[in-house]
C-alpha cells in the first residue's frame, strides 16, 4: 500500500519524521473506514510487543479490551473526527495499556471516508499510577546508578548493566570501565560533564557507546547531586536511556519527511521550521491554537523569542548555537507564553536542516507541552526538600528503622541525644539504648506501629556514657503499596521539660502554702478591678466565701468608709483608681467593713503587676490592726518586766556571790585544820557544793550581762595553742577518773599560732562544751580540734572548732532545745547530770558577739559533735591597722 500519496508534500525535508518520531510513546495508524489497519508505526513494537506484520490487515477492535471493543460497534464510536477516545490495547504479553487517541479523516474523492488517520499517546502510567513520582526511586530502576562522592564507588542497576552489554559490574570503585566503552568522539565531552557533576551541578548528557558486539548505542543521561551542610557535593544519583531507537527512527523519519505531512498537521505537539538568522516562523502546526491560543497565520513572520519567557531567551539562544554547531544535545525545557499571559512549560527538540551543499538554512523544533510534568516535578522536588528539612533541621532527632528494629537513617541529632556515632547507629538495634523498666513498654508500642497505627510515649534511654535520659518519641509506620516497610521515629529529650513541670509544680505547692498560710489578706485584681482571686485569710478577715468574691468589683468587697461615714464607690475609690491607672498605693489606719455589716482598722498596700511593659492588674495586702495598739503596749510592758527580772538576776548575782566567796574563803580555811577523816569528806562536799553555787552565779551573772548589752569584748593576742593546752589540762583528771581519752589537734597548716580575739570568752565556750562533753560520755574519748580557712589575699581567718565525743548523743526532736535558755532536754537528765541550762545558751550568745555560729550534729547513742566558728585575724594585721 502505498500511503505516500495521501499526504500533502508540505514538508519537503524527511528530517521532520525524525523528529516526529523521536518519542516513542506515539503510537500513529493509518486504518480503513471501516476498522482494518493500513499502517501502524514501528514504535507498535515497542510498545505493544507486535511488528508492523502482524498488525496490518487486521481490525482495530482486535486488540482493544473486550468493554472497549463492544463499544467501537456503536455508530461514531470506532473513529471521530471532533472526539478522542480514552480505551484499553492489549499488549502481546496479554496485559493491557491505557491509550488516548485522536483521529483524521482523509477524504475520497467524493466526500467519502477514505481513510483514519489515529494518533494515540500512551497515558497508562498517568491513568494507573499517579503516585509514580512520589516513588521516583522505585521507578528509576530502569537504568539507574548512583555515585558515592565520599567512598568513590559507583552501583549500577541489572538494566544499567543491560544496556551497557554487561560490560560493566554492578559496583566500580570508578567510571574508568563506563568511559572505556564511550567512543572517543564523545569521551572528552563526556568527561568535562563528569568533572563539573563531581563540583555538584546537577545536568544531563547524550553521548555513543561501543560494545563489543560492534552495535553503537546513543545513551540520555541525567542526574542529581547532593550535598552535605557544608556544601560539599557528597552524592550522586541519576538514570540512563537507551534512546538508539529513537535516533535510528529519527534518521528514518528524516527520509521520509513528506510522508508524515499529514501527521504533522494532527500532531498534539507543536511543530514550527523557522530561519537561522532571527529565527523567524517559515511554519507552524495546527496545534499551537490548542496550545498557545495562536492561530497559525498569527505567528507565521514573527520571532520565536516574541513567545519566548524573557528569562529564557538567554538559555534558549545558547542551545540554539550548539546546535548550529553541530553538538548533540538533550531537549530543552522552557517557557512559552500563552496569548492570555500565563506561561507552559515546553520540551523542545531542534534541528537544522541543510541544504545540497552542506548550508544550513533552516531549523526545525518539536515542542511537547510538559506543564503536568513539571507541576508534579516541581511537587515531587518541594516534597524532597520538605522532607529533607524535616529530617535535617528538625530540633529533634529523626530517624527510621526498618521492620527488626534496626536503624537504617538517622539526623545529627540521634547523635547527640544516644552519644553513638551515625556510624554506631546505623544497622543498630534500638534495644541496647533503651532502659530496662521501659523495654516491655516500648516493644509494645514498636510493634502497634508496625501493624501501621502511629503511637506516641515517653519512657527512658540510657546515654553512651551511661547516665538516663527521659525522652518522647513518636513511631510512624512507613507506608509502600500499602504495607508497612518500616517505622519513622521522632524523638525529643524532655528530660529539663519534666524537671521544669516538677519544679513548677512544687512552686505551686508552695505558693498555694504560702497564700493558704499568711495571716494578712490578698487579693488579685485585673485591670478593670475586678477580684481574681482571694486568699482564705482575706476572705475570712472580710466574711466572704472565697468563691463569692471572683468577679465582682473590688469596691463591693473592700468597703473603704471616708471620714464623713460614707462608702467610697467606683471611680472615686482610691484603690480602683490606684488598680485601673497601674500606680502604687498605701494607705494606713483606714476603716474597712465585712460582709456581715461590722467594720475593723486596716492597713493595705496596691501594688501593680506588669508583664513585659503589659498593665495586667494588681495586688492588695492588707491586714487587720485593730488589736495592734494593744499588743504593742502588751510588748513594752513585757520588755519593761524583762528588763526588771535582768536587773534583778544582776543585782541578786553579785549580792550572792559576795557572801558565797566568804563561805568558800572560810571552808578553804577549815580544810587547812586538824580534821579527821569524817570532818574532811564533809569540808570536800561543802567545797563541791560551794563551788557548783558560784558556778551556777557566774552564769546567770554573764547571762545577765549579755541579755541587758552589757558583755563587751577584749581583743588581744592569744597564743591558741597554749589556751587549747590549758582547757584539756583543766578537765583531764576528770577524764581520767571516768576513763576516757581526752586530746586535741591543730591543724598547723592553716591555723595561726597566734590570732586576735577574748581569751577569756574563747576558752568560757571550750569549757562550757568539753564540760558537757565529759558529763554526758561514760565511755570512749572527746576530742578537740580545731581547723582554719584563710580569706584570699588578706590575713583575716575563720577559725572552725569542733568538740566531738563518744557519749550518749542526742535525739533529733530535741536538738533545737539545746541552746535555747534554762532549757533541758529531758527532767531524768536534770536529776541525774545536774546544771542549769545556760551553758550552751551562754556559748551561743558569746560565739555570736564574736561573729561566729554554733551549731550540733549528733545522733542518740552515737555520740555528739559541736561546732562553732569565728571570725578572726593574725598578730602582724592587727598592728598594721590604722
Amino acid at each position: 500500500m502505498q500511503v505516500e500519496s495521501t499526504l500533502p508534500p508540505i514538508i519537503k525535508n524527511d528530517e521532520l519524521l525524525a523528529l516526529i518520531s523521536k518519542s516513542g510513546q506515539d503510537l500513529i495508524s493509518i486504518s480503513s473506514a471501516d476498522g482494518i489497519i493500513e499502517y501502524i508505526s514501528p514504535s507498535a513494537t515497542d510498545i505493544l510487543g507486535y511488528t508492523q506484520e502482524e498488525m496490518i490487515g487486521q481490525h482495530r477492535s482486535k486488540y482493544y479490551h473486550q468493554v472497549d471493543s463492544e463499544q467501537m460497534k456503536e455508530p461514531g464510536k470506532l473513529y471521530s473526527e471532533k472526539d478522542s477516545f480514552v480505551r484499553r490495547i492489549r499488549h502481546k504479553e496479554g496485559h493491557y495499556l491505557w491509550f488516548e487517541t485522536s483521529f483524521q479523516l482523509i477524504l475520497g474523492s467524493q466526500g467519502e471516508v477514505d481513510k483514519v488517520l489515529a494518533i494515540g499517546r500512551n497515558i497508562t502510567k498517568r491513568k494507573t499510577d499517579e503516585d509514580t513520582l512520589a516513588h521516583a526511586q522505585r521507578i528509576a530502576k530502569i537504568g539507574s546508578w548512583r555515585w558515592d562522592l565520599i567512598t568513590h564507588t559507583l552501583t549500577y542497576s541489572d538494566e544499567m548493566r543491560r544496556i551497557y552489554g554487561y560490560q560493566i559490574n554492578a559496583t566500580e570503585p570508578n567510571h574508568d570501565t563506563l568511559m572505556s566503552l564511550v567512543i572517543p568522539e564523545d569521551r572528552e565531552r563526556l568527561e568535562q560533564v563528569v568533572r563539573t557533576a563531581i563540583q555538584g551541578k546537577a545536568d544531563e548528557i547524550i553521548y555513543r557507546i561501543l560494545l563489543k558486539d560492534g552495535q553503537i548505542r546513543t545513551i540520555r543521561a541525567q542526574w542529581e547531586v547532593s550535598v552535605t551542610n557544608e556544601g560539599r557535593p557528597m552524592e550522586m544519583v541519576g538514570m540512563a536511556q537507551d534512546i538508539t531507537e529513537q535516533v535510528m527512527i529519527e534518521q528514518q523519519s528524516l527520509e521520509n519527511e513528506n510522508k508524515y505531512k499529514l501527521i504533522t498537521e494532527n500532531s498534539l505537539d507543536f511543530i514550527s521550521r523557522s530561519t537561522i538568522d532571527c529565527f523567524t516562523f517559515l511554519y507552524c502546526s495546527p496545534s499551537c491554537y490548542a496550545l498557545l491560543g495562536y492561530r497559525p497565520e498569527e505567528m507565521l513572520g514573527t520571532s520565536t523569542f516574541d513567545y519566548v519567557y524573557a528569562e529564557d531567551i538567554a538559555p534558549l539562544q545558547e542551545y540554539l548555537e550548539n546546535c548550529l554547531e553541530g553538538k548533540m544535545l538533550a531537549p530543552i525545557t522552557f517557557r512559552y507564553i500563552h496569548k492570555d499571559g500565563r506561561h507552559i512549560w515546553f520540551e523542545v527538540n531542534c534541528k537544522y536542516i541543510s541544504t545540497k551543499d552542506g548550508q544550513k538554512n533552516e531549523i526545525i523544533s518539536i515542542a511537547r507541552d510538559i506543564s503536568e510534568r513539571k507541576l508534579m516535578e516541581f511537587k515531587l522536588k518541594e516534597s524532597e526538600q520538605r522532607y529533607r528539612s524535616l529530617f535535617e533541621y528538625n530540633p529533634s532527632a529523626v530517624y527510621s528503622m526498618n521492620l527488626d528494629g534496626d536503624y537504617i537513617t538517622a539526623n545529627q541529632n540521634l547523635q547527640e541525644l544516644t552519644g553513638y556515632t551515625l556510624d554506631e547507629l546505623i544497622g543498630m538495634y534500638f534495644g541496647p539504648i533503651v532502659a530496662e523498666k521501659d523495654m516491655a513498654r516500648t516493644l509494645f508500642h514498636f510493634n502497634q506501629a508496625k501493624e501501621g497505627i502511629p503511637q506516641s510515649y515517653d519512657l527512658t534511654i540510657i546515654h553512651k556514657d551511661g547516665r538516663p535520659i527521659e525522652i518522647n518519641t513518636i513511631n510512624i509506620p512507613i507506608f509502600v503499596d500499602d504495607e508497612v516497610v518500616g517505622v519513622y521515629g521522632i524523638t525529643r529529650d524532655i528530660t529539663e521539660r519534666i524537671r521544669t513541670m516538677e519544679e513548677i509544680k512544687k512552686l505551686s505547692r508552695e505558693l498555694s502554702l504560702l497564700l493558704n498560710t499568711v495571716s494578712e489578706g490578698i487579693i488579685g485584681l485585673d485591670i478593670h478591678g475586678q477580684v481574681a482571686f482571694i486568699n482564705p485569710a482575706g476572705a475570712a478577715m472580710l466574711d466572704y466565701e472565697p468563691a463569692t468574691t471572683i468577679g465582682r468589683p473590688c469596691d463591693q468587697i473592700i468597703k473603704e468608709i471616708r471620714h464623713d461615714g460614707t462608702f467610697f464607690r467606683g471611680e472615686d475609690s482610691p484603690l480602683v483608681r490606684a488598680v485601673k491607672q497601674g500606680i502604687p498605693l498605701s494607705r494606713a489606719e483606714i476603716v474597712l467593713w465585712r460582709g456581715d455589716g461590722t467594720s475593723f482598722l486596716a492597713d493595705y498596700q496596691v501594688n501593680p503587676i506588669w508583664d513585659q511593659g503589659e498593665h495586667k492588674g494588681a495586688v492588695m495586702v492588707f491586714r487587720d490592726i485593730t488589736d495592734e495598739k494593744e499588743i504593742i503596749r502588751a510588748k513594752e510592758n513585757a520588755e519593761r518586766a524583762d528588763q526588771a527580772k535582768t536587773e534583778f538576776l544582776t543585782m541578786m548575782s553579785h549580792e550572792l556571790r559576795t557572801p558565797m566567796n566568804g563561805i568558800i574563803g572560810m571552808i578553804e580555811l577549815l580544810s587547812t585544820t586538824e580534821l579527821d577523816e569524817d570532818q574532811q569528806n564533809y569540808i570536800h562536799i561543802l567545797m563541791e557544793s560551794s563551788g557548783s553555787l558560784l558556778h551556777i552565779l557566774n552564769e546567770i551573772l554573764d547571762f545577765s550581762k549579755i541579755e541587758t548589752g552589757n558583755m563587751t569584748l577584749n581583743h588581744e593576742p592569744i597564743d591558741l595553742r597554749s589556751l587549747l593546752e590549758l582547757v584539756v589540762d583543766l578537765f583531764s583528771a576528770k577524764a581520767k577518773e571516768k576513763g576516757l581519752s581526752l586530746s586535741f589537734n591543730i591543724n598547723s597548716a592553716n591555723v595561726p599560732d597566734v590570732i586576735i580575739g577574748d581569751a577569756l570568752r574563747l576558752r568560757q565556750v571550750l569549757v562550757n562544751l568539753i564540760s558537757n562533753a565529759i558529763k554526758f560520755t561514760h565511755e570512749g574519748s572527746i576530742t578537740l580540734s580545731v581547723e582554719g580557712l584563710r580569706r584570699t589575699g588578706t590575713e583575716e581567718f575563720t577559725i572552725a572548732f569542733q568538740v566531738k565525743d563518744t557519749g550518749i548523743g542526742i535525739a533529733p526532736e530535741l536538738q533545737h532545745q539545746l541552746f535555747t535558755s534554762f532549757s533541758q532536754l529531758h527532767p531524768s537528765l536534770n536529776r541525774k547530770y545536774g546544771g542549769t541550762g545556760l551553758g550552751l545558751a551562754i556559748s551561743k550568745k558569746l560565739v555570736e558577739l564574736m561573729g561566729g555560729v554554733i551549731g550540733v550534729e549528733s545522733r542518740e547513742n552515737a555520740g555528739s559533735s559541736f561546732y562553732f566558728t569565728i571570725p578572726t585575724h593574725t598578730l602582724q594585721d592587727d598592728h598594721t591597722d590604722p
